[in-house]
């Protein structure tokens, strides 16, 4: 049994005429005839029913069909994928990623990858920076994508920058925060922090809170969101709260150290080899950190 006579006898088959499928198949009427004959011969079956010009499926012909079909459609995807790793396309890929960029960026990023690499199955999860370096070191994923620690201490894991995310110190426009002249770090120490938190071998912790009193939360949505609450003040990227500070209703606290620029990048594997599919991602992620940027 060969995919090339599965492929004749369904166009035979969708055309009710072995000319008329030998014309869509760009082959000699002969060769369409002959490699039916010979599929028959295989199965042991008649699958046609020849009258004339005309054929149509004998009941096994019309039961089989179905799974012809699936046949052929899991053939496509084997070839796909073998064409797609020579070509040096990942056949699977795991992303794990945090939200300093905002969702509907990721959204049309995972749109646009279906399009582009239909054979590829990606999985995608979101967790707090910290906890990026050791999901990629312990093999959970293969790449990640977030803000760069500054104190890149686990082993086997290499950073690559792709741009620059400005943080910004930000309260509700009607936080005692956002009313003083001049912000003094005892000042922040002493109303509400939004922290970032995180988990690592031993624990749940606070991302290095500039408060003692804080409430720590997993997402930079979710500071943001408390913010825009009144529940106190955070540490969060400008890229997600820009809307609102055009509005108004957040504003950026009047502090020395209140804005400064992190680097941002792609988290993989020393020994990883990059493939089509992370080079494209990451190209889309640094033309799209430049373009907000400039």
């Amino acid at each position: 049994m060969k995919i090339s006579q599965i492929e004749i006898f369904l166009q035979i088959c969708q055309c009710g005429s072995i000319a008329e499928a030998a014309r869509k198949l760009n082959k000699s009427r002969t060769t369409v005839s002959a490699a039916l004959s010979a599929f028959e011969d295989d199965l042991g079956v008649q699958l046609l029913e020849r009258s004339g010009n005309k054929v149509q499926p004998t009941d096994i012909g019309e039961a089989i069909n179905n799974d012809c079909e699936r046949l052929l459609m899991i053939a496509g995807d084997i070839q796909n994928k073998c064409s797609q790793h020579l070509g040096g396309v990942e056949s699977t890929l795991r992303i794990a990623r945090d939200d300093t960029l905002p969702e509907l960026l990721w959204r049309q990023l995972v749109q646009q990858m279906s399009e582009r690499f239909p054979n590829t199955s990606i999985s995608i999860y979101v967790a707090p920076p910290p906890e990026l370096e050791q999901m990629v070191q312990q093999n959970i994923v293969d790449v990640a994508y977030s803000l760069l620690p500054g104190d890149h201490r686990v082993s086997r894991v290499n950073h690559h920058e792709l741009g620059q995310v400005r943080m910004m110190s930000v309260a509700r426009k009607a936080h005692p925060l956002s009313r003083l002249r001049k912000v003094r770090s005892s000042d922040l120490e002493r109303y509400t922090e939004i922290a970032l938190a995180y988990v690592d071998d031993e624990s749940l912790k606070a991302a290095t809170p500039r408060s003692s009193n804080f409430i720590a939360l997993p997402f930079y949505e979710h500071l943001r969101d408390a913010v825009l609450d009144g529940a106190g003040w955070s540490y969060v990227p400008a890229l997600l709260i820009n809307d609102h500070l055009r509005k108004g209703t957040i504003t950026v606290l009047k502090h020395s150290k209140a804005m400064n620029w992190q680097p941002y990048g792609e988290i993989v594997d020393s020994n990883t080899q990059r493939g089509a599919v992370i080079s494209w991602l990451s190209d889309q992620l640094e033309t799209y950190l430049l373009e907000a940027n400039s």
